[in-house]
């Protein structure tokens, strides 16, 4: 149930952009044990102008997910993930900027307004 947002600037062509989703949502599904279609992901091109990191960076990876994953996961996922768009979409894991958000699970609303935390969400979370 992780929400994923990757932000970049314009230029990639739609399939590489479709690979780089994919590559990273491929990788928070495989990492922390998640149902296949558990996929929920943003991908946001901005104009060159209107976007700026800290050189190398030129692509910002945001995942937002409940508490409880342990540092060795989070590391697996960090590394999954550049693995993958290096593989996937030859680009550089220098150039990949990765956070996570973790909230604890009643702060996520869904399935009609119920609190994570009384939903069965179908995953172990302490991964």
């Amino acid at each position: 149930m992780p929400a994923v947002k990757i932000e970049l600037s314009k230029g990639r062509d739609k399939q590489t952009l479709l690979r780089l989703r994919d590559s990273v949502m491929d990788s928070v599904v495989e990492t922390l044990k998640l149902p296949s279609n558990d996929r929920n992901i943003r991908l946001i091109e901005h104009k060159p102008e209107f976007f700026q990191m800290k050189p190398p960076y030129e692509i910002l990876i945001e995942i937002s997910m409940f508490l409880g994953r342990t540092k060795e996961t989070k590391k697996k996922l960090y590394q999954t993930i550049v693995e993958k768009l290096e593989m996937n979409c030859s680009i550089e894991r220098e150039k990949i900027f990765i956070i996570l958000n973790e909230q604890p699970l009643e702060n996520w609303g869904g399935r009609g307004g119920i609190p994570a935390d009384e939903m069965d969400l179908g995953f172990r979370v302490n991964v």
